[in-house]
């Protein structure tokens, strides 16, 4: 179990260094340093609103796969 963990562990970090280093990087270290960022973040949640609106995004994209599939398969015109 150890030597499968240890393969997948370094299959990820293999395929996390194929992708290329964020552009937002300084700038959301600039942005942590702020001392009000956490006030603001109280009246505008902007995790929630991050999370929310990932789940539309997947949802969307759920329901155009589901569409592309089911032309493919005739199921709908």
């Amino acid at each position: 179990m150890a030597d499968m963990q240890a393969l997948l562990n370094g299959f990820l970090d293999l395929l996390m260094k194929a992708f290329p280093t964020s552009p937002f990087a300084d700038t959301i270290e600039k942005f942590s340093k702020l001392p009000y960022l956490g006030y603001i973040n109280w009246f505008v949640p902007v995790s929630e609103m991050v999370a929310i609106g990932s789940a539309w995004l997947v949802a969307i994209g759920v329901y155009y796969l589901y569409s592309i599939i089911a032309r493919w398969a005739k199921l709908i015109e």
